[in-house]
């Protein structure tokens, strides 16, 4: 039998197919499993079942205060782990729009984009004051997101005027 180059190509080709195929299907292959010892969770999986735990709290809640809680505990895990920051920045979002009478997620929210994103985080407290009422049952988290807004202009972007203004706004809220 004579073997040519185009021969040797096309085989090698079929052989790296079935390579291909044998990997991307092998989870669904019937293969035995060996029974290993189990290694012990590492933080990132324990932090992933804490934040699956909260999520299936926020399912079951009942009231906004409730599900504004999970959302924050889910919240606080996800930004525990390394590449939870968006997850984090959402699930405050989220717990803020649930109840929008907690100071909870305003502070948290803080603590996590005050170094890195402060110019985002100037704009979610804005936005978040533009929202709120000022009077009433949301007024203690208006005087929060201007307490945070002031000593965000206070220290990160340094603007004085702002934040002494801002600081004149959280003593009328009291």
């Amino acid at each position: 039998m004579y073997l040519s180059w185009h021969k040797v190509l096309v085989a090698g080709a079929a052989l790296l197919f079935s390579g291909f195929l044998l990997w991307k299907y092998r989870p669904t292959l019937p293969l035995p499993r060996l029974a290993l010892r189990r290694a012990p969770k590492t933080k990132a999986a324990a932090l992933g079942d804490e934040i699956r735990t909260a999520r299936e709290k926020v399912r079951g809640a009942t009231t906004p205060r409730e599900r504004a809680y999970a959302l924050l505990a889910a919240a606080e895990a996800a930004a525990r782990a390394d590449d939870g920051v968006t997850s984090a920045l959402g699930l405050y979002l989220r717990a803020m729009r649930a109840d929008p009478t907690l100071c909870e997620p305003l502070s948290g929210l803080t603590a996590l984009l005050r170094k890195e994103r402060p110019e985002l985080l100037e704009t979610v407290l804005w936005r978040r004051l533009s929202h709120l009422s000022w009077k009433g049952d949301t007024a203690p988290a208006a005087k929060c997101a201007a307490e945070a807004l002031a000593s965000l202009y206070r220290r990160e972007l340094r603007d004085r005027e702002r934040a002494r203004a801002l600081q004149k706004l959280v003593s009328l809220l009291a």
